[in-house]
């Protein structure tokens, strides 16, 4: 089971992995401007072209790739198109993924708290959660805020 937590996953140690969606730019770079997916862009410049690329490879421009991880930063898809409400079908087709991938490697990983800012239940979000392993957390802001907002 995962450890619920409540803070700022970007400055901890470890992978870190913000909700994102798979809409690709003109220039094929990962449409991150919400929340914490804009601040990882901001903190990483390159970021979005990175996972741009990685996507062009894993689903596509509005498809389905679970999650992406670059070194020691990833993206987990809630949504395709960035003004799409959060999908539960993509967040367990992406926590499946993130499973996989944590019980491989063992690494310390910082997960977002998919669907926050009240876009779904929050219990709901949590059960399909709740089978992830011990080494990752799932973070929630304070007071449910997501991060600078566009």
């Amino acid at each position: 089971m995962p450890l619920f937590k409540t803070g700022d996953l970007l400055n901890g140690p470890g992978i870190k992995i913000v909700t994102a969606c798979s809409y690709l730019t003109v220039d094929h770079t990962l449409y991150m401007g919400k929340g914490l997916a804009r601040e990882l862009k901001v903190m990483v410049p390159g970021i979005d072209e990175i996972f741009g690329r990685m996507l062009l490879d894993n689903g596509g421009h509005l498809g389905r790739y679970g999650v992406l991880i670059y070194e020691k930063y990833g993206v987990f898809q809630v949504r395709r198109h960035y003004d799409e409400r959060a999908d539960l079908d993509l967040i367990i087709f992406g926590k499946n993924k993130l499973k996989s991938f944590a019980k491989e490697t063992g690494y310390l990983i910082h997960l977002e708290f998919p669907g926050q800012m009240g876009e779904l239940n929050k219990e709901e979000v949590k059960a399909i959660l709740d089978d992830l392993p011990y080494n990752v957390y799932v973070w929630e802001r304070y007071g449910g805020q997501n991060g600078l907002h566009a």
